[in-house]
């Protein structure tokens, strides 16, 4: 009768804090943080901008068309004296000219630098499409995380108020013993210290929970009261072996890809230092129109139209020695991007190797504080039924009641270790995009 009142009490309680409050599944908060998230939003802003520059036209390699047009108008007074001797004066003379024209350019050689333009605009589209995909994945992992932490706190709160319940159904037991002279004040005053300790422990369990919902609503940009689902969609009976994470790792993690790409930039960078070595050889052709019309002179109007084509070439005989410099500096550059290309999968690695064995492990404690947790209920539901039939002390009660407290927040505590290990594990992986789809 005890535990069934205990159940009972511990359900009223949450169901009166949960009142009007809609569940939110996980799915639904990494919608709403991938819609709302700053972070995201600017990278996808990086990457639509660096799609947008990936073009053969900002790499110079189409050509450059040109029209141009102007008009001219004058009214002036002229004195003219001819070579026969003839004068002429015009008061008033005005004059009129037109000029149009259209022009193309086109580079035609420049030594490769074209070519390693367009591969390095080509690169930066690439790293702000992985620098999008890691913005993702670390919201991702965020939602995920604190979505289990909140799961996690909402089960402490519930089992802080079974705890206050079984110290309330106790005192109030030993109040109505005491009253009728079945037992000392020591007892009570002992039972109703307990009661208040773990008020104050279902109190501040119930602040922690509010506090954490405060920051994922922030995060999430969701503004409804709210409760989460106890399913995370984690599988912690999963195991990960060392050598095949390694394998998906070296395939997607994102960091190693950008550290990659920082080294191809390098390389193409040194190719396009290459380029001053070479001239520059360039074609031009236009069409002009000009016109014009006189008061005063010898012709009244004239027009001439006609093509202009011509091939130019520029070579950089000597800059101070600048592009020898910049050819040297972009090699030391190659050599650099390198090293901290390998440098980053070495630390990758090693974190790789590391979690592994943190999940691995994480998990099995885990399963065993689970284990550990159901004996402990066990044990508590016995010596309550016997406390009920008067075969059990107030002092056994309350210590199987904390062994039984105990052991359910190391249930929760290792159940979100091992569930930040996993979601770090699919993080380093680069599967975490796949695993929340």
């Amino acid at each position: 009768m005890l535990n069934k009142r205990i159940f009972i009490a511990a359900a009223l309680l949450l169901g009166w804090s949960s009142y009007g409050q809609n569940v939110l599944t996980l799915d639904n908060a990494l919608s709403l943080a991938l819609e709302h998230n700053h972070d995201l939003h600017i990278a996808r802003l990086d990457a639509e901008q660096a799609a947008n520059s990936a073009t053969q036209g900002n790499a110079g390699r189409l050509p450059s068309l040109t029209a141009s047009a102007g008009t001219n108008y004058s009214n002036q007074n002229s004195n003219l004296e001819f070579a026969t001797g003839q004068t002429q004066d015009v008061e008033g003379a005005e004059s009129l000219s037109q000029n149009a024209s259209l022009g193309v350019s086109q580079v035609l050689f420049a030594g490769g630098r074209i070519q390693r333009s367009y591969q390095l605009l080509n690169s930066a589209k690439k790293a702000a499409d992985l620098a999008q995909k890691q913005a993702m994945e670390n919201t991702i992992a965020q939602v995920w995380s604190q979505y289990t932490g909140i799961s996690l706190l909402q089960r402490t709160v519930a089992t802080a108020a079974e705890n206050f319940n079984i110290s309330k159904e106790r005192f109030d037991k030993a109040q109505l013993t005491n009253e009728l002279g079945g037992s000392n004040s020591t007892d009570l005053m002992a039972a109703k210290v307990d009661m208040n300790r773990d008020k104050v422990e279902l109190m501040e369990a119930e602040t922690q929970l509010e506090s954490a919902k405060n920051s994922f609503a922030a995060f999430i940009g969701y503004q409804e009261a709210f409760t989460v689902s106890d399913q995370t969609g984690l599988n912690l009976e999963e195991h990960f072996d060392e050598e095949k994470t390694l394998e998906i790792m070296r395939a997607g993690n994102t960091a190693l890809q950008l550290a990659g790409i920082s080294a191809e930039t390098a390389r193409i960078q040194q190719q396009l230092q290459q380029a001053t070595l070479f001239p520059t050889i360039a074609a031009q052709a236009s069409y002009g129109l000009n016109q014009s019309q006189a008061e005063a002179g010898f012709l009244s109007s004239s027009q001439q139209t006609g093509l202009n084509a011509g091939i130019s070439v520029q070579y950089n005989l000597f800059s101070g020695f600048q592009s020898r410099t910049q050819r040297q500096n972009a090699k030391l550059e190659v050599l650099k991007a390198e090293h901290r290309e390998a440098q980053t999968q070495e630390l990758i690695e090693n974190t790789v190797k590391n979690a592994v064995r943190a999940f691995n492990n994480a998990a099995a404690v885990a399963k065993i504080e689970s284990d550990n947790a159901e004996v402990a209920n066990q044990r508590m539901l016995k010596v309550n039924e016997l406390y009920s039939l008067g075969q059990a002390s107030s002092l056994e009660q309350r210590q199987a009641q904390l062994a039984w407290l105990a052991a359910e927040n190391g249930k929760s505590s290792a159940q979100f270790r091992a569930v930040n290990a996993q979601i770090a594990l699919y993080q380093l992986m680069g599967t975490l995009l796949i695993t929340e789809k």
